[in-house]
């Protein structure tokens, strides 16, 4: 990690110049409340910002999961006929963010060794 006291003094910088962008009228108050609330608060505390446009983290429930495998007109229950469809875009979802993951933790890796 970083020096936090340089941390700090980039968001203060940060901070400073978003104020003179409002006060310019580049930054309208709304774009300047948006981004502002995206940035860490004093003492390195995480934003509690949640992009309305995400809607935040999406979880997968496995009592669903379980619960749609009993269900006969599900293609998660293994009688349905459809269901090895289902299984084969479950398991490439899954493939796809293992190969996200492991791109995401590598480039994170590759910044840090360079910072």
């Amino acid at each position: 990690m970083g020096d936090k006291a340089g941390i700090n003094r980039s968001l203060s910088t940060i901070r400073t110049e978003l104020e003179y962008l409002r006060d310019s009228g580049v930054l309208n108050p709304a774009q300047f409340n948006s981004i502002f609330a995206q940035l860490p608060q004093q003492g390195g505390i995480p934003s509690q910002y949640i992009d309305p446009h995400y809607g935040g983290p999406q979880m997968v429930n496995p009592g669903a999961i379980a619960q749609q495998a009993q269900d006969p007109a599900s293609p998660a229950n293994p009688a349905h006929p459809n269901h090895h469809a289902w299984v084969k875009s479950f398991a490439s979802r899954l493939g796809q963010a293992a190969t996200f993951g492991a791109g995401a933790t590598m480039g994170s890796d590759l910044v840090n060794s360079i910072v």
